[in-house]
Order: C-alpha cells, then sequence, then structure tokens
C-alpha cells in the first residue's frame, strides 16, 4: 500500500465516523431549534443594523475581535496518527504531495467559512463606513487573504522545528494580521486591503522558499491533528458519547459554594449528581456557554415576543442537552450496587434541571429588561417553561 492509498482510506474512515455521530448531532429537535435560533438572530440583526451610528466604537471593538476570531479558529487536516512519526518517517518525502492535497482541502474549508461570516458583517462594515454596496468585495476580500495567510502560516509551522525561528515568524504574521484587521475597521478599507495582498505576497514567497530545503516536524504533525480531532469531538459529546471525547473532571473548588445551593447531602443522587454538573466541563461549560450567548442575543434585542422565543429556545437547549446526565447514572457503578430505584435518578435529575433552568430564567429576563413589561413577560413564560419542561417533559423522555 502506499502513502497515498494509505491517507486515501483513512480519510474514507474519518468521513465515516464523523457522519455515523454527526446524525445524533443534528436530530429533529435540533434542527428545529437552530432553524429557529438563526431566524431570531438575523431578525435581531436586521433590527440593530438600523440603530448603529458611524461613529460607534463598540461595534467596532467587537468585529474586530469576532474576525479576529474567525481568522485565527481552525486548523489543517492532516490525519497523521502518533505511530505515524516512526513508521512513515522513511518515506517523508512522499509525505508532500499528500500534505499538499490536505493544504488544498483546508484553504477551501476555511475560505468558506470565512466568506460566510465576512458576508454576514459586511452590512455592519457598510453602515460604520458609511460606504458603498461595492465595499462590501473589498471587506470580504481582506478577510478571505486574511484567512488564507493564517493557514499557510499553519501548514509553514509543520515545517519549522527550531523554536525560535517559529515564534519570530509566527509574532510578525499575527501582528500582522492584528494590524490588517485593525486599518480595515478603524481607517480605510483600501488600506486594509492593501496590507493584506502585501502580506499574502511576502508569506507565500517564504513559505514557497522553505518548503524546498525544510523537513517535517512530526511532533507538531501529531500534536496538531490530535487537538484537531478533540475539538471537533468535544463538541459532538456535548450531543452523544463517543470514543473520542477527552473530558476533563476538576475540583473548581470556589464552585463548593454553588454545590451547596443544589444539594443539602439528603439524596444520594442528588449529591452525585450536582459535582458531576459542576466539575465535569462537558456539562458545566456547555451551560455556561448557552448561558451567556442567550443573555447577549437577549440583551440586544428589542422586540417582547421575540425575546420570549429566543429565551425559551435557549432554555430548552440547555435542558435538553443536560438530559445525558441519566445516562452517567446508569453506568455508575456505585449505583449498580445500591438497591435504588430508576424513579430516584430521574427525580434527582429533575431537581437539577430545575433549579438550573429558574437561574437561568432570572438571568434572561434580566438581560431582555428594557425599562418596561419585557423582563416580566419573559420571566413568566420562562418560569412555565420550566415546569412544563420539569414536570412532564423529563419523566416522559427519561422513563
Amino acid at each position: 500500500m502506499t502513502v497515498s492509498e494509505l491517507f486515501k482510506k483513512r480519510t474514507g474512515y474519518y468521513y465515516r465516523q464523523l457522519g455515523k455521530y454527526l446524525k445524533y448531532v443534528f436530530n429533529d429537535h435540533f434542527v428545529i431549534a437552530l432553524l429557529i435560533l438563526l431566524g431570531a438572530v438575523g431578525f435581531t440583526y436586521s433590527n440593530y443594523l438600523e440603530t448603529v451610528e458611524p461613529d460607534a466604537l463598540l461595534p467596532r471593538l467587537i468585529l474586530f475581535a469576532f474576525i479576529i476570531i474567525v481568522i485565527k479558529t481552525g486548523g489543517i487536516r492532516t490525519l497523521i496518527q502518533p505511530a505515524d512519526g516512526i513508521y512513515l518517517l522513511p518515506l517523508e518525502k512522499k509525505i508532500g504531495p499528500v500534505m499538499r492535497k490536505n493544504l488544498i482541502y483546508s484553504l477551501i474549508f476555511s475560505i468558506f467559512s470565512a466568506f460566510l461570516m465576512a458576508f454576514l458583517t459586511a452590512p455592519l462594515v457598510l453602515v460604520l463606513n458609511q460606504s458603498e454596496e461595492q465595499a462590501s468585495v473589498i471587506w470580504i476580500a481582506t478577510v478571505l487573504i486574511a484567512k488564507t495567510a493564517d493557514t499557510l502560516l499553519s501548514y509553514y509551522s509543520f515545517k519549522l522545528n527550531k523554536a525560535e525561528k517559529e515564534n519570530k515568524v509566527r509574532l510578525m504574521t499575527n501582528s500582522a494580521l492584528f494590524s490588517i484587521v485593525f486599518m480595515t475597521l478603524f481607517y480605510s478599507l483600501l488600506i486594509g486591503f492593501l496590507l493584506s495582498l502585501a502580506l499574502m505576497f511576502l508569506l507565500g514567497m517564504y513559505i514557497l522558499d522553505s518548503d524546498k530545503k525544510t523537513i517535517w516536524n512530526w511532533e507538531r504533525l501529531i500534536d496538531s491533528e490530535q487537538k484537531r480531532v478533540q475539538a471537533i469531538y468535544k463538541i459532538i459529546n456535548l450531543f452523544v458519547e463517543t470514543p473520542y471525547g477527552n473530558n476533563k473532571v476538576k475540583r473548581m473548588k470556589p464552585l463548593d459554594a454553588f454545590i451547596n445551593l443544589f444539594d443539602r447531602r439528603t439524596d444520594l443522587h442528588s449529591y452525585y449528581i450536582s459535582r458531576v454538573f459542576f466539575r465535569q466541563t462537558s456539562f458545566s461549560g456547555l451551560y455556561i456557554r448557552l448561558t451567556v450567548i442567550g443573555a447577549v442575543i437577549l440583551a440586544l434585542n428589542s422586540s417582547t415576543w421575540l425575546s420570549v422565543l429566543i429565551s425559551l429556545l435557549f432554555m430548552y437547549l440547555i435542558g435538553f442537552q443536560l438530559l445525558p446526565l441519566k445516562q452517567l447514572l446508569d453506568k455508575t457503578v456505585y449505583f449498580k450496587l445500591y438497591p435504588v430505584k430508576d424513579t430516584d435518578k430521574i427525580k434527582a435529575i429533575q431537581k437539577l434541571i430545575s433549579k438550573v433552568l429558574l437561574i437561568t430564567a432570572i438571568l434572561f429576563s434580566l438581560a431582555s429588561y428594557s425599562g418596561g413589561m419585557d423582563s416580566i413577560i419573559v420571566l413568566a413564560a420562562n418560569l412555565l417553561f420550566v415546569y412544563g419542561f420539569v414536570r412532564f417533559y423529563i419523566p416522559k423522555r427519561l422513563g
């Protein structure tokens, strides 16, 4: 089997595994919720554009941070495994064509995602710069070039074996990327575009020259692929359990006070499940992220009934994603030894989710406050949802 055939086989296996788990992620409930969320966010965004002043500083800062995240997020799919550092080392010269194919694939994927984000943010850029619609082409092109440069930098890092040289090149390129986005948003779209072209030309020439005489850094190839795969399956593990997850359990001593609010040590299941929720990042991290995102969207929204819809959607997503706690109880050996009933586990989960959702309901109502009755209406709708979700949906779903 040639190196090309080996990686072709790995590519097929990689996508089969992803497809196997993604069908559980994009289930009917999640797709419907996602469509509603996208519609709500789009409506809120369009209303927000009408209130933006051309000289506003905050929208520029938020857009700057968002675009930097878009540019720096992602990596190159290499499909390199830990054992390759030993068994494929003698065939290192034949890895080049495979890596170039991976670079092209990663460029296509990263450029598409960057184009989507740049296209969605183009209306805000036009409002801030009081430009005509043709200027959006310059904005999109600048973001795409910056994203391409960052992807090429990631590819080039696989051939850097000296830490000092890598840090120097990475610092210079990242500084240039930050400067380009800053100049584009705060000074001139045209200047930012010209700077991005200059960076792309210089970085491209430097990489082409280094590509001929530098060997692969196998440790970096392996480490990069491991982190990329873990990042993908970390998201998938929020929806379905996979053998690729690497969730961490931490002590988190500062959260002991919050744990005491959720557990009075009167119930075995509540004692265990409350600590799992706070200390396992797959649950507590999910809750924090969804709560913060929902609160930010509600704070930017001005429609009462849309706020109700958004808050209910995020409340459902939070509650639904916490239901796998029941699987943890079922698989824990201690509860297989104790003579406990399955209904006790469900009641413990009902307690935890009800308290979590009540806190979220209060936070969402505060975030939606705009001087009228908005927050009261949102709070009433959320409390009604918590009662129905905990009292009827959870027993039916887990029973």
